[in-house]
This record gives structure tokens, C-alpha cells and sequence, in this order.
């Protein structure tokens, strides 16, 4: 099964389930197992990869077993609300089962915070900078370290403060998985 479609019914799994608060997984006391179709490495790197995109709140817990095994609790966060409820871009591929998926009323969507005109002045910025890396007279290498390194800084909670909404944005549209 693709990574996107785990992340997506995680994502969904998480939002459906969001009134519990957080939810165990891993090797945790009560864990949630992966659906079918869904290894448990698989259903475990999705958790991870949505805590490190900030979808999702992820509270690891202190493997006392000294074997190296991933347990904690995760929640979704606004941000990963966002993003089911009103369709704002995920910084990573996700694919939502749309016969799972949940519509929400207008009025009960989350607010979404609009951008400061600074924050959309910087938007604009880094847009000219990707687009002058992709035009330079550079070897495919060299642009592809330019694009790594504005990337990992765009995925950065100083980025996601500074550009709020505009950081996963660019990373959406221009850095595809």
C-alpha cells in the first residue's frame, strides 16, 4: 500500500476519533493496530511522518525495553483538521478515502488564519527564489541542493511561525514527495 494512502487513513483514523484526545499506538498498552492491508512498520512510519509535518501531536513514550520500539500517543492537531475539513494543502502526499471522507458545515469548519501581508510578501519572496534556482544555470545536482536545503527550512517550525500557512503552502506546491 502507498504512503500516502496510510498517512491518509491515519490522518482520517485520527480526526474521526479526535474527542478522545490521544490515542495510543506502537507498542503501548492498547495500541491501535493498523487496519488491514497495513504493516505495522508501514502504519508506525506514517505516524511519524505526520508528527514531523506537524498534522499531527505525537507524545513518544520511553522504550524501557531496550529493543528500539516506537510507542506514544497521537492526536490531530488544528493544522491536520485543516487540512481534512477545509482542504488546505498538507506539506506531505496524503490520500484521503473520499467515501470516508468527513463534510463539515461551513460554520463548523476551523478557522483558517489568514496571512499577515508580511508573511504573504515573504510567500512571494521564497516563490522568486525557487524560481530562479530552477532557471540557474546550474547542473541538476546543484539546483536539486539548493531545493533540499529551502525545503528542510520551509519544513522548519521557525518557517511554519515566520510564513504560518505560506511555508506548507510552497512546500505543497513545489517539493512533491
Amino acid at each position: 500500500m502507498k504512503d500516502s494512502v496510510v498517512r491518509g487513513c491515519l490522518l482520517q483514523l485520527l480526526y474521526e476519533r479526535r474527542s478522545e484526545g490521544s490515542i495510543p499506538f506502537g507498542h503501548a498498552e492498547q495500541a491501535v493496530p493498523p487496519p488491514g492491508g497495513i504493516s505495522r512498520r508501514d502504519w508506525l512510519r506514517a505516524v511519524a511522518q505526520l508528527s514531523e509535518y506537524r498534522l499531527i501531536d505525537w507524545t513518544p513514550l520511553e522504550d524501557k525495553s531496550g529493543m528500539g520500539l516506537l510507542s506514544g500517543f497521537a492526536k490531530i492537531n488544528d493544522f491536520g483538521v485543516k487540512v481534512l475539513e477545509a482542504g488546505v494543502a498538507p506539506p506531505i502526499l496524503i490520500s484521503i478515502d473520499e467515501r470516508r471522507r468527513t463534510t463539515v458545515p461551513k460554520r463548523k469548519q476551523a478557522p483558517i488564519a489568514p496571512s499577515t501581508p508580511q508573511q504573504q510578501r515573504i510567500t512571494e519572496a521564497l516563490e522568486k527564489v525557487i524560481t530562479a534556482i530552477n532557471q540557474a544555470d546550474l547542473s541538476e545536482k546543484e539546483k536539486n541542493a539548493a531545493k533540499s536545503s529551502l525545503r528542510k527550512l520551509l519544513g522548519s517550525k521557525a518557517a511554519a511561525k515566520v510564513l504560518g500557512a505560506g511555508a506548507q503552502s510552497l512546500v505543497a506546491k513545489h517539493f512533491k514527495e
